[in-house]
């Protein structure tokens, strides 16, 4: 297994611990409320998930498709393993689908889909033109692609943690895999490669959504330090002398997002769609 696939696979464990399923429950709701409804989906729409890790949101989109079904495709055997176990637990099984695969070489049939979505994924793709040409051709006349991915690095949830490290740490600097999450920050990125690729009736629209964390926000950070792995290198950076410093910070930073016994943290999202004619 390459270098790549193993930080996926260890991202998929991470997100999918028992450690952390309490105080996450709703971390990603509320973006996944925001690429769902701009999918449109329909009961009984079959839905390709592209980049679907362990089975987030491929399971809530199985949970809506009661007359369809879901293809959730990943390139990590971990975390399509973990998919299949929690699509089990949840009764689900027969509407959820696993492909391991590349996005840029879809093992599907042209004209199969009614709905592609992919949630903090397509920033990744080498290539994104091949993905979008791979996702009109298995998409059926009519059908939708519906995307979201991260707005700029200047918002709250990277101010009060990997900002916070940057810049009270001299030597760190942001490892170049980990910043290519913002490729498509820039207003009109996204729409520029959907049209390029074909798609008709493109939209591109910024949100702020809130992500939920029913947790301290001590705990939030643990949380972030271990499921964000393409940022492991930035945060094995911090010196044992400036660990102290580091985390009083953060904690002080995402304490102004707790209300009660939870942290509602705004989230400064892309969301762009398009229709295959």
């Amino acid at each position: 297994m390459n270098a790549k696939a193993k930080t996926w696979d260890t991202a998929a464990r991470a997100r999918a611990s028992d450690r952390w399923a309490e105080y996450s429950a709703h971390w990603n709701t509320a973006m996944t409320e925001a690429l769902l409804s701009a999918a449109a989906l329909a009961p009984d729409s079959i839905v390709l998930d592209l980049a679907a890790g362990s089975g987030d949101p491929a399971l809530t989109i199985a949970e809506r498709v009661v007359g369809g079904g879901v293809i959730a495709l990943d390139s990590s055997p971990a975390g399509l393993s973990l998919a299949s176990t929690h699509a089990r637990r949840l009764g689900l099984a027969q509407r959820i689908s696993v492909v391991q695969a590349d996005a840029h070489a879809i093992p599907l049939a042209s004209d199969c889909v009614d709905r592609v979505t992919c949630r903090c994924g397509m920033m990744f793709f080498k290539d994104t033109g091949l993905v979008m040409s791979e996702v009109l051709r298995v998409l059926k006349r009519g059908g939708r692609i519906a995307i979201l991915v991260w707005g700029s690095f200047e918002q709250p949830l990277f101010d009060a943690t990997v900002s916070v490290v940057l810049r009270l740490v001299s030597s760190a600097r942001m490892p170049p895999q980990a910043a290519d999450m913002f490729r498509f920050a820039a207003p009109g990125s996204l729409e520029r490669i959907l049209r390029a690729a074909g798609f008709h009736d493109v939209r591109e629209e910024e949100l702020t959504v809130p992500r939920i964390w029913s947790g301290t926000p001590e705990q939030l950070w643990a949380y972030q330090q271990e499921i964000s792995t393409l940022c492991h290198p930035l945060f094995g950076s911090i010196p044992p002398e400036s660990r102290q410093n580091v985390d009083a910070e953060v904690s002080a930073l995402l304490s102004r997002f707790q209300r009660d016994s939870v942290l509602s943290v705004p989230v400064k999202v892309i969301v762009a769609v398009g229709r295959k004619s």
